[in-house]
């Protein structure tokens, strides 16, 4: 995509379309931005659908940064009521308890956002709902998806609490960007920059408050429409973006086949099964992504190819070798030369 770099997996796996939707109502007032908006998703103003791919909102984010001056997240995000997440939002205001919408939060909001998970983590008198990020974003993508993920939770927690989360905790896992001190007037707890993860911290007393709005059939359907499409997230292909998720992840480090059937939770007889039904196997994928990595920094001269090598993960510069002899039929220092031309 034109300017805006991201995974091929991205376009792999899919995501509502009602945050495409509800920023295009935002900042497409005029034919002009609508266009601007649009550009490079391929998703056409005549369209309008239920599902578009990770991807498309990337690249929409992309734009939107393009348009708008930063620090625009802040306001969209802290405007974002449950209604806004679909049945995510409607299982995490009619569940029994706050306790129960953080956890609804934890398991299900990845199917409505993949770019992330949550995870929570009991410390002491707190609790910490951690966001862990699926891939390396640039600021200018990165921060807005934070920004609004972390403004839209305190709005769900706020909803049960029925008051501001003063006594909450916000870290954020970068700098402080240069309009920091407008966080205090969206975040109602404290705030902190360059911390080791990003995740909200609240009071573990908080966990049995019951939620105003409870409704067990509610709480029903909904969860069983998030449970519907994590099923969906576990097909074939969407399985194949999430094993290329981790092969990504790792920069060098490659897990083994089991350890990938740890992180996503099937057994490793089932994870072979799935990837050879959708045409291919761990292997070929790990070897697809060394084999694009090494195009891409082989055509870096600021790296030399002993670290290519170690990038990659060959322990041996003598196994990269062979790889590159197999990938592109000559060796790195040759590719590398067809690569960047005559000195």
């Amino acid at each position: 995509m034109r300017g805006c770099s991201v995974p091929k997996w991205t376009a792999k796996l899919p995501m509502p379309s009602a945050y495409f939707e509800l920023i295009m109502r935002e900042f497409g007032v005029t034919a002009e931005a609508e266009v601007a908006l649009r550009d490079g998703t391929g998703i056409p103003a005549d369209e309008p659908g239920g599902e578009i791919t990770l991807g498309q909102q990337l690249r929409q984010i992309h734009n939107v940064g393009r348009m708008q001056p930063p620090g625009w997240a802040l306001d969209l995000g802290s405007r974002l009521d449950p209604a806004a997440h679909g049945p995510l939002g409607f299982a995490a205001v009619s569940a029994p308890t706050l306790g129960d919408s953080l956890a609804i939060i934890e398991r299900f909001a990845h199917v409505r956002s993949p770019y992330f998970y949550f995870e929570s983590h009991r410390d002491g008198q707190r609790l910490r709902l951690q966001v862990n990020e699926r891939l390396e974003l640039g600021a200018e993508e990165r921060l807005p998806l934070i920004e609004t993920l972390m403004l839209s939770v305190q709005r769900l927690v706020e909803s049960v609490l029925r008051r501001r989360t003063e006594e909450a905790g916000f870290d954020f896992a970068y700098a402080p960007p240069p309009y920091a001190e407008r966080y205090a007037d969206y975040f109602h707890g404290s705030v902190r920059f360059d911390a080791p993860h990003t995740l909200l911290a609240v009071p573990v007393q908080w966990l049995q408050l019951k939620c105003p709005m409870a409704d067990p059939v509610m709480y029903e359907t909904a969860l069983r429409k998030l449970e519907a499409q994590q099923r969906r997230l576990e097909a074939d292909d969407h399985v194949v973006a999430r094993v290329e998720q981790l092969i990504e992840a790792r920069r060098g480090s490659a897990l083994s086949v089991d350890q990938v059937a740890a992180r996503i939770h099937v057994s490793t007889r089932t994870l072979i099964r799935r990837l050879q039904r959708a045409g291919t196997t761990y292997h070929e994928l790990l070897d697809t992504h060394r084999r694009e990595q090494a195009r891409a920094l082989l055509g870096n001269p600021d790296f030399d190819i002993a670290e290519v090598s170690h990038q990659l993960g060959y322990g041996e510069p003598a196994n990269f070798g062979r790889a590159c002899r197999r990938w592109f039929g000559m060796a790195p220092s040759q590719y590398r030369k067809r690569l960047l031309g005559p000195e």
